[in-house]
């Protein structure tokens, strides 16, 4: 935004509104933008109310020779705003205007015209005018031109000189997602306003921040183009735009044969390993079902601040890592088209925020696949999937899944979920491909849990149709597309060995040293834990309980957890199985339970915090282990403890349990172990203050090197710091084991990756619990290594 544009000043009666509207209008005007807040009531400006005095303040703040444009929500905000005009001084009043626009839709317009230099008078109207779109798309025709939806802009009022340029489509594609998203891009970094229109037919100008409309032009290869811009960054974004367009392809396909290698340590770049194992098939690109949402209503003023707050979590939680595939999803959830749909759908008709966003998402879907363009219409099944987002973080259950008689193939996802994962059948998933995601998300540890080999972090693999035959090597993170005869036969080989090798290992490993290490499975499901027994493990050391909560509309009864989770724990009778407690929160949201919106969820309300604060369910779990573990050596863990109040308080609840089925007469297991994962650093470092309180500890390598190095797990540019083999982290299992005095098993990934579980065993771990899968790997390296690297 130029030096001495504009400032806007926004009053509303609701903080996070306020908030979430200005994080919106600096996406669209750059994060330059000159704005200031002065909204809610109360200390912490938590309560709904205005205040003059703070209007005045923010007032003062911007003041600026260009002058102060002051938008407000409801009636007494406007009254507090014109109280707060006779608290400044008289020449700065002379300054400031106040809009009777629209406060969602005139902010986005008026911080868009001062990006572009308009003066004061212009910023205002462009704020009277905003719903001048929602008019002309609800309510026809507007000055007889010819309009797509979101293409206001350009028009007069807006400050700075037009320039345009005209360019001829060079992609045999024509205009598609992956360069409209970029023009997109572009735009908004400048900070300008900017059309793209066919040369021939100017009347049909699309705004160039929404790729909706963009995609609706229906513009193909060859084509000669119009795009026009205003203000400072004109030059820029036409000269840009020309580069785009005339870029002959986008996402080129890589060589035939090998298309990507693993990635370096610490380049952050390229795929990483996942799962261990060669897959070889077709190529199944997943896409998920777009769900229909009943018509609900409720207030306008909580939908549009649930809207804005939900856009805002979705675009935030995609993370491209260069993906012009995700980036494009972003810009999608940006589309200010789609946004101002919905907004007249909730302020026209009352509708909730998550029926409005699907009705304006199916809307603009419909209008992209009825185009003649096959390439084109395809992208309407990527606006769904974004819009999915959205709806996913307004508390949308989003169904996920796989066709049904669907052939056997490897599934390429952009960002695959846990509840997915969790799904997949390893007869029907020979292999997955995850643009997104890294090798310790939930999603890898489900699919390494179930033995399907897996990649993740694929970002530059471009665009790859149905039914390409594919063949990836998850130990080896590295993708071949067309794979000849030669490749073939080799991949072959190699995984006839691998089992051969496989078959070698049980559950005992026997190190130079005369000493043992036992090897534990990690399991979630009745399949898993069936291999498990079969690969010889000595128990299962981490069963998952959140496959009964996740995807839920409401909690699962005491009796249906009970039989589910005896079923798991069956095919384990004779050896010991150590349950978890429900591990929500973070990346394992659950629908039924109201954490609430968290800036940084992984430092959240998860694991051992969330059931605490919902003692009602914590106790019900624990009475459906005990239940379900009758007859079994059984022993409850703890995730994401802290500090031992919280063990202490999970005891007292344990306790309570028995006595309430002993009450009544139910059989249950009884006594049964209490422990804790050691993923929080403050607990691994004050190990010996849980000595009394618990029975054994399992440290959780995943979570403890995501907080030990400060790397975001799932984040794939920040590969090189999600080594759990680092000396820190390694250093703080050692402590756990030596100062801890109760048994100490790793459940964590780490314990799987043979380099790292040689230095866990030389750390003085001698349980290591992981997917059955990975015995063979782990087993034949402490064989062959002892204890070595363990200092």
């Amino acid at each position: 935004m130029p030096d001495g544009a504009v400032g806007l000043v926004l009053v509303s009666h609701s903080r996070t509104l306020a908030d979430s509207v200005a994080v919106l209008a600096r996406q669209m005007a750059g994060a330059a933008a000159r704005i200031a807040i002065a909204a809610g009531a109360g200390e912490d400006r938590s309560d709904l109310g205005t205040d003059a005095t703070e209007i005045a303040v923010a007032i003062e703040a911007l003041d600026s020779a260009a002058g102060t444009l002051v938008l407000m929500d409801l009636g007494s905000a406007i009254l507090s705003a014109e109280t707060a005009l006779d608290l400044i001084d008289p020449a700065m009043r002379e300054r400031v205007l106040l809009s009777a626009g629209p406060f969602v839709e005139g902010t986005l317009a008026a911080a868009v015209a001062a990006a572009g230099g308009a003066p004061l008078g212009a910023v205002r109207d462009e704020a009277l005018g905003a719903l001048g779109p929602k008019r002309a798309q609800v309510g026809g025709d507007v000055s007889g031109e010819e309009r797509i939806a979101g293409a206001a802009v350009g028009e007069a009022g807006v400050g700075g000189a037009e320039w345009a340029r005209t360019v001829r489509i060079a992609d045999p594609a024509g205009l598609h997602m992956r360069p409209a998203a970029e023009i997109a891009r572009v735009v908004r970094v400048h900070g300008a306003r900017a059309t793209i229109s066919p040369a021939d037919h100017p009347a049909r100008a699309a705004d160039a921040v929404s790729l909706t409309a963009m995609l609706g032009l229906d513009l193909r290869a060859g084509a000669v183009v119009r795009v026009s811009a205003r203000g400072e960054g004109a030059a820029a974004v036409l000269a840009a735009s020309e580069r785009i367009l005339s870029r002959e392809m986008w996402g080129q396909e890589t060589g035939s044969q090998e298309a990507e290698p693993a990635a370096g340590a610490g380049s952050g770049a390229g795929p990483v390993a996942v799962s261990p194992g060669i897959a070889i098939g077709p190529a199944f690109n997943l896409r998920r079902e777009f769900p229909r949402v009943p018509r609900s209503r409720g207030d306008p003023e909580a939908a549009k601040t649930a809207l804005v707050a939900a856009l805002a979590r979705a675009g935030d939680g995609i993370e491209s890592g260069g993906s012009a595939i995700l980036a494009a999803q972003r810009e999608l959830i940006d589309d200010p088209a789609l946004l101002e749909r919905a907004l007249a759908l909730i302020e026209q008709e009352k509708l909730a925020a998550a029926p409005a966003w699907a009705e304006a998402v199916e809307e603009a879907a419909g209008r992209i696949a009825a185009l003649d363009d096959p390439i084109l219409s395809a992208r309407a099944s990527d606006l769904k999937d974004a819009g999915l987002r959205v709806l996913a973080a307004l508390g949308v259950a989003v169904a996920d899944g796989l066709p049904a008689g669907m052939a056997p193939c490897i599934v390429i996802a952009e960002d695959l979920a846990p509840t997915l994962a969790a799904s997949f059948d390893p007869a029907r998933v020979l292999g997955v491909i995850d643009r997104a995601g890294g090798a310790t998300t939930h999603a890898a540890i489900l699919l390494r849990a179930r033995g399907i080999p897996a990649v993740a972090g694929a970002f530059s693999i471009g665009e790859i149709a149905d039914g390409t035959l594919l063949a990836i090597d998850g130990a080896e993170g590295r993708i071949w597309r067309e794979p000849d005869d030669e490749t073939r036969a080799m991949l072959e080989a190699e995984r006839r060995a691998a089992r051969e090798e496989n078959a070698t290992v049980g559950g005992i490993v026997s190190l130079a040293d005369g000493s043992v290490v036992e090897l534990w499975a990690n399991a979630a499901t009745s399949e898993e834990a069936q291999a498990a027994r079969r690969a010889d493990a000595r128990g299962i050391g981490l069963l998952r309980s959140e496959f009964l909560f996740l995807e839920r509309a409401n909690p699962p009864s005491e009796e249906e957890q009970a039989a589910a989770l005896a079923a798991v724990i069956e095919p384990m009778r004779g050896r010991p199985v150590i349950l978890r407690t429900l591990d929500a929160g973070a990346d394992k949201p659950i629908p039924f339970l109201p954490l609430g919106h968290e800036e940084n969820p992984f430092l959240g309300v998860r694991g051992i915090r969330a059931t605490l604060a919902h003692p009602a369910l914590f106790a019900s779990q624990l009475r459906a282990f005990l239940r379900a573990g009758c007859g079994h050596e059984l022993g409850i863990m703890l995730p994401m403890v802290t500090e031992p109040a919280e063990v202490a308080a999970a005891r007292d609840l344990l306790g309570a349990a028995h006595r309430d089925l002993l009450a009544v007469g139910v059989p249950h297991a009884w006594p049964v172990g209490l422990g804790i994962m050691v993923e929080v650093p403050a607990a691994a470092l004050r190990i010996a203050t849980f000595r009394d309180l618990c029975d054994f500890y399992s440290i959780g390598t995943n979570d403890l090197t995501q907080y030990v190095l400060a790397a975001d797990r799932g984040n794939a540019r920040l590969a090189r710091f999600h080594d759990a083999g680092h000396e820190a982290v390694i250093g703080l299992c050692r402590q756990v084991a030596a100062e801890g005095g109760r048994p100490t098993s790793v459940c964590g990934e780490a314990a799987g990756e043979p380099r790292i579980a040689v230095r866990l065993v030389g750390a003085g771990i001698r349980r290591l619990s992981m997917a059955p899968a990975l015995f063979g790997p782990v087993g034949l390296t402490l064989r062959r290594g002892g204890r070595g690297g363990g200092g």
